[in-house]
């Protein structure tokens, strides 16, 4: 059965998350590693033209977040990802969460994401999660005419099915750990279920 979920109007604090493991970590890639994983991505849209990808997870065509696959980077970097995308997700108190996508965003110094929706399919059965692990004051995520800065330390769902995009004005590059997440419990539950939350 296909639930769709809520999505909040713009951004929804998700409270705070210790990511400072992953961040050292992040911090560390040279750029030779972030271009060769940028050539593979599959998310290679033209709204992302400054905006550099390690994709961990993804979900193919966007279509069904039960059918995902994993990419190499991902037996990898579990061990620091997981327990972020767990502490996250502890809010919505899911019954068996699922994560069909996750990800590294790096948008580049003085640049934009420009507005787009991210579409139907898998993308109205998912939460999507920005965990900012380096950022400036002038970075924000853009939900049509209003700006959010996304601080560090916390994780903040945001609605990817509204007209969304971002911002860096800072002098350095902009990084994110963005991730999907949908109750697999709640997926499996009778006919007439309520949408999740």
């Amino acid at each position: 059965m296909a639930v769709i979920v809520t999505k909040p109007a713009t951004v929804r604090d998700l409270g705070p998350v210790d990511a400072s493991a992953l961040r050292d970590r992040v911090v560390a890639v040279g750029a030779r590693a972030w271009a060769g994983e940028d050539a593979l991505k599959e998310n290679d849209f033209e709204v992302f033209h400054h905006t550099r990808h390690i994709i961990f997870r993804f979900t193919p065509g966007n279509r069904d977040p039960e059918d995902s696959y994993d990419n190499p980077a991902w037996h990898v970097w579990r061990p620091l990802l997981q327990p972020v995308m767990d502490a996250a997700v502890a809010p919505y108190g899911f019954v068996d969460p699922a994560f069909p996508k996750a990800m590294l965003a790096r948008l580049e110094a003085g640049q934009i994401i420009d507005l787009h929706r991210d579409g139907a399919g898998s993308n109205l059965r998912t939460h999507k999660i920005h965990v900012p692990l380096v950022t400036n004051p002038g970075a924000f995520f853009l939900c049509g005419p209003n700006r959010h800065h996304l601080a560090s330390g916390h994780a903040w769902e945001v609605n990817n099915i509204a007209p969304h995009g971002g911002v860096n004005e800072g002098d350095a590059d902009r990084i994110h750990f963005i991730f999907e997440v949908f109750d697999r419990a709640a997926t499996r539950a009778a006919p007439g279920a309520a949408p999740a939350t």
